[in-house]
């Protein structure tokens, strides 16, 4: 079949020269990272955060934000006239708000010892005093509207009447004014939570709300004063009640102790992974061993985190919290990255003949290592770098910082620790001690010692051990690979085994991907520990039974004085109220419900329109009403209706209703009807994360088959590594499902690190595989798992060695970093030793055709021959003395050559058409 090699073959020449040059030049390729690194690890200095909820988990360009334009383009007045009311908000606001819950054994808020508690809590959360310069600002000065009395419903219910609390009505409470006059309804949805009324009225919690001003003018100001109210509420002592607290910038605040807390867990981390590096690149031999190697592998992937981090900060690209979790992401996976590439660049050098130069080794090793690194760090930058086109900002800035990171940690494996390779290249070379650096005694010569001497300070052979082509620098762990683990999979019964296996993972991998949960809520980017995840729990157990009310704007312009025209306007609100996802009538703000009934049987005409209006506004503002409706002489040119969501406690839930809302409103295109509701900002979310995942996952799939198409020199094994992208990313979104991990905007990312990762393993062992010698798939599969097998091993070993202190951070983001990176690992190393190597033995492509070298005319492959230039053979006998070399080349002349093999135990040196030639006269 068809090989693509014609950009294997050329860079497979480059490297062998460049890994030759750096041989020469070593202290150079050390030093410039290191200078490189300290330059731009000045952008820390001008470091710039970035903790807008909204803008950084909401999705850009979506439908809600044209929604919230045209409120805001209709009804701009609306949040700062002196009848403020939240529900007439376009945005969430400056605000502080309390929930209050009750120490006693049936919970019950309703009673009078809580009732006075919650009295002299309001009081001091009234009167806290911030200064500005001489000033001297309360709450009655910062609040939003008129609040110089209390305006919790149940506060001024109790100041208006001496009222009995278990006699409320709820959700409505009527208020009697005296005869001729109407009675005064007051909505208790929002303020009681947990109600039950079979036995006189009872409630669990209480929430108080204290909105503030958010006028440009007062921005410091407003923040101060909600810093000292978290700050009372946190320290103040209650007998009877138990307050959870909340502001308006306490998500922003728990980012940011999101993104320091993880800090404390990089010694950690960092101190695991070089442990690990050490222990894994130590041997038998103290002189082969590379305890320091091992290390500085961890050393160079901590350069790159320091230079992608200060060059990003010096464009000016800022920090978010989950820019955080990018040092695991590169210093973790230094197994997927950096000391993968180290693994597997070592496993080169030990494959090269010992009894070489460092600089031929180094030729040699990176002839094949550096080509397999190369395509894993490509596709691992592309598919990240995918993601800078979702619409998600928190994506977008993550990929840019990931990208950059793995791109200058490619940059130093191929520079910094390649240059560490060639000096303990040179300490190998001279026989000296891993550790010490001290000249070591072989252990053949070290017979007469103590078995503590044999054992900690011998290494290395004797000059005559080195003429021996027997002696290898092959370690037990590369031999399991290939005679152990390679032979177990090489056997029929294994492989019916292995495929079943498969099938059953596939299959639960499906359906967790058919069941999966989208979006992320808001509580969950609080730590577990924070009070900002207390009031959440409160929140949803009390609070979501009346739901968020949405805004219900008519665009069009109405000559509602017609009965005709309001009843369109009724059927259009009464098909909100009959779905499930909207309370009834009877909570519904409505002005024309309320207009209708004023001019009662009456009814108006065109002529005495504008006065009745103008007349039942001013009767009702209380209720805002004059806030919803924009008139025209006998026209109304728009207005505006609220109806009430119930029982909002799943991201779901809200999202279905979200869509509900919309979909009425697309029905009702003659009213130009519009909806918004300022959740639905991060609603939208719910909607595209799994199309922008979708959309990732196949662009990265297709761009990785592309790449592969062209690095790894045959079509069939692109389609391998394509397969295993899409069984890993099956596995991985699916088993999110089972692990309790949404499909949002900080999983989504890790998706989309996914696509890159799982390459890794994949295509190291496809490219081994073509590059594997053997007549049979089952050979060269285990001769694939012997070149990269433990490499693989143990780069997934570290990586899920140093995920596991994330296991144990009390943020969400972090602890989904982990499951999903875990899912990734595990789900990659299984795929890269067991199933890959499977398949391929079974259907992998045939033998690559031994390539012809363009050398001297000189030195010419000879039948028999291996790919190198020489070689010992003298299994040959008296008969094979005399053979045909294959064709050679000299210029255009085309030369069938006899060639005489040396008699019986004489090693053929080279391959030399001279000497052959010379042989033959004789």
């Amino acid at each position: 079949m068809m090989e693509f090699n014609c950009i294997e073959k050329p860079l497979s020449r480059v490297f062998y020269v460049y890994g030759r040059f750096i041989a020469r030049h070593p202290v150079w390729f050390l030093i410039c990272p290191l200078l490189l690194s300290v330059a731009l690890a000045s952008g820390f200095f001008d470091m710039q955060s970035e903790y807008d909820i909204e803008k950084l988990f909401s999705p850009e360009g979506a439908r809600s934000k044209d929604e919230r334009f045209v409120m805001q383009a209709l009804f701009n007045e609306s949040e700062r006239s002196d009848q403020f009311n939240p529900i007439r908000m376009t945005t969430l606001g400056e605000y502080g708000r309390i929930i209050v819950t009750s120490k006693r054994a049936d919970r019950n808020v309703l009673t009078k010892q809580v009732f006075a508690e919650v009295k002299r809590l309001d009081e001091d959360m009234r009167n806290i005093a911030v200064k500005e310069g001489e000033t001297t600002y309360s709450y009655v000065h910062l609040c939003a509207g008129l609040c110089e009395n209390a305006t919790d419903p149940l506060l001024r219910l109790h100041g208006d009447m001496n009222v009995n609390l278990s006699n409320l009505s709820y959700p409505i409470h009527e208020i009697p004014q005296g005869p001729g006059s109407a009675n005064v309804r007051v909505f208790l949805g929002s303020t009681l939570g947990g109600v039950t009324t079979d036995r006189g009225t009872k409630a669990k919690a209480w929430s108080l709300y204290y909105h503030l001003r958010s006028d440009d003018a007062y921005v410091e100001i407003v923040k101060t004063w909600q810093e000292k109210f978290l700050s009372i509420l946190a320290n103040k002592l209650h007998k009877h009640i138990t307050v959870t607290r909340f502001t308006a910038h306490s998500l922003e605040d728990e980012l940011q102790r999101n993104a320091v807390s993880v800090f404390p867990l990089f010694p950690i981390v960092s101190t695991v992974l070089i442990t690990f590096s050490i222990v894994s690149c130590m041997s038998m031999d103290w002189v082969l061993s590379k305890p320091w190697l091992g290390s500085l592998g961890v050393v160079s992937a901590g350069l790159a985190v320091v230079s992608s981090f200060g060059l990003m900060l010096h464009i000016g690209v800022p920090f978010i919290d989950i820019t955080a979790s990018i040092p695991f992401l590169v210093l973790v996976n230094t197994a997927g990255i950096g000391v993968d590439d180290m693994f597997v660049m070592l496993a080169a050098w030990r494959q090269t003949d010992f009894r070489l130069s460092v600089e031929e080794r180094m030729g040699k090793a990176f002839s094949e290592a550096a080509l397999s690194i190369t395509i894993t760090s490509l596709t691992d930058v592309l598919s990240i770098g995918i993601g800078a086109i979702t619409k998600f900002r928190s994506v977008r800035i993550f990929s840019a910082y990931t990208a950059t990171a793995l791109l200058f940690d490619y940059l130093y494996q191929i520079t910094f620790f390649a240059a560490c390779m060639v000096i303990t290249g040179h300490r190998e070379k001279s026989n000296r001690h891993s550790v010490a650096c001290m000249k070591t005694v072989p252990k053949s010569l070290a017979g007469h010692r103590s078995a503590i001497y044999r054992l900690f300070c011998t290494g290395g052979y004797t000059a005559e051990e080195k003429k021996d082509s027997r002696k290898t620098a092959d370690v037990s762990a590369m031999a399991f690979f290939r005679n152990t683990w390679g032979g177990l999979l090489s056997t029929r019964p294994v492989k019916i085994l292995l495929l079943n296996v498969y099938l059953v993972y596939l299959g639960f991998a499906i359906w967790g991907c058919l069941n999966v949960k989208e979006g992320i809520t808001l509580d969950k980017l609080a730590a577990d520990d924070s009070y900002v995840a207390d009031y959440y729990n409160q929140d949803i157990r009390y609070f979501r039974k009346y739901g968020h009310v949405v805004s219900v704007s008519v665009g069009k312009e109405l000559e509602l004085w017609r009965q005709t025209e309001r009843d369109a306007i009724e059927q259009m609100i009464h098909e909100f109220e009959k779905t499930d996802y909207f309370h009834g009538e009877d909570i519904t703000l409505a002005w024309t419900r309320d207009f209708s009934a004023f001019v009662g049987s009456n009814g108006v005409d065109s002529g005495n329109f504008s006065d009745a209006l103008h007349y039942f506004l001013s009767t009702y503002r209380r209720l805002g009403y004059n806030l919803d409706i924009k008139t025209d002489s006998d026209k109304v040119k728009y207005s505006r209706f609220f109806v009430h969501s119930r029982n909002m406690d799943t991201s779901i839930r809200e999202s279905e209703m979200m869509l509900a809302a919309r979909a009425i409103a697309d029905n009702h295109t003659d009213l130009d009807v519009t909806v918004f509701h300022p959740g639905f900002i991060f609603f939208d979310q719910y909607l595209a994360v799994w199309p922008n995942t979708r959309q990732n996952l196949l662009i990265a799939t297709a761009a990785m088959f592309v790449v592969s198409l062209f690095l790894i020199p045959h079509p069939v094994c692109s389609l391998w590594v394509t397969f295993s992208i899409v069984s890993i990313c099956t596995g991985v979104i699916g088993y999110m499902t089972w692990w309790d991990v949404n499909l949002d905007t900080v999983s989504m990312i890790n998706v989309i690190v996914c696509i890159g990762f799982c390459v890794d393993f994949s295509a190291h062992i496809t490219y081994a595989f073509m590059s594997a010698d053997g007549d049979t798939g089952n050979q060269r599969m285990r001769n694939a798992l012997h070149t990269v097998g433990f490499p693989i091993a143990q780069g997934a070993l570290s990586t899920l060695c140093g995920l596991i202190a994330l296991a144990f951070s009390s943020s969400y983001i972090f602890r989904s970093f982990f499951k999903t990176m875990s899912l990734v690992i595990f789900l990659g190393a299984i795929h890269g030793l067991m199933i890959i190597p499977v398949l391929l033995s079974v259907m992998g492509p045939p033998k690559r055709t031994k390539k012809r070298h363009s050398l001297s005319p000189n030195l010419l492959p000879v039948a028999g021959c291996p790919d190198r230039w020489w070689s010992h053979r003298p299994e040959h006998t008296e008969r094979d003395r005399t053979v045909r070399a294959p064709v050679a080349y000299r210029g255009d002349v085309q030369h069938n050559i006899p060639l005489s093999l040396p008699k019986i135990g004489r090693p053929m040196r080279y391959c030399s058409a001279l000497n052959f030639q010379r042989n033959n006269d004789r």
